[in-house]
């Protein structure tokens, strides 16, 4: 029986893909470059930017700058983000956060916008080698969870966070943000929501 939900965080509970993406072309990055990180690990980013012909420091030190800049003026949370999470506590549901970002960065986050008490972990990929479209992160969640992946649902924004769910065999949920879905997404992902507002008339249908 599922009883787990593991969350993104960058695009999915909070709408910082919007500031990632100023910083990351503020920083010289294409924007077809930029769409390939979304959802990866610091390791495969560097890879990348190696590959591109990018010095990754330079740019990782430019890009934290914009980053620091914009998160200055707040963190935003996305639409129907706190209601769900509220239901899902109420109910009996583990919440965890399983993010490419540094664990650091989830629980300043978390911290910031008061929303600390909805998850019982941060689990952080940031160090993996594989990331995102690899599915390894959300297995690690599940692990240390006690959770199977089949007691699992993920919840993503992504395109490789979509195929990296899929990918660990968990009942997957795409709430769209910067990328629409297509037709690879509608195939993957097992149900696509315009917003969170929608996560527990669909989890009810589940549990």
């Amino acid at each position: 029986m599922r009883n787990t939900v593991i969350f993104d965080m960058d695009g999915t509970i909070y709408d910082t893909e919007k500031i990632y993406k100023i910083s990351w072309l503020e920083a010289g990055v294409p924007l077809d470059l930029y769409f390939s990180f979304i959802g990866t690990s610091r390791v495969h980013i560097r890879n990348l930017l190696t590959e591109n012909g990018f010095d990754p420091d330079e740019v990782f030190e430019k890009r934290g700058q914009v980053v620091e800049r914009e998160l200055a003026k707040g963190i935003e949370i996305k639409p129907g983000a706190v209601e769900a999470l509220t239901w899902l506590k109420e109910n009996g549901w583990t919440s965890l956060i399983a993010t490419s970002s540094k664990a650091e960065v989830a629980y300043r986050y978390l911290k910031e916008t008061g929303m600390e008490d909805f998850f019982s972990d941060v689990v952080s990929g940031n160090q993996l080698e594989r990331g995102k479209p690899a599915p390894d992160v959300f297995l690690m969640a599940a692990r240390q969870a006690g959770r199977t992946p089949d007691e699992c649902v993920v919840v993503e924004d992504s395109f490789n966070g979509v195929r990296a769910g899929h990918a660990a065999g968990m009942y997957t949920v795409m709430v769209p943000d910067l990328a629409r879905p297509d037709d690879e997404m509608r195939a993957t992902a097992d149900i696509i929501l315009p917003t969170l507002g929608g996560l527990p008339a669909c989890l009810m249908k589940l549990k």
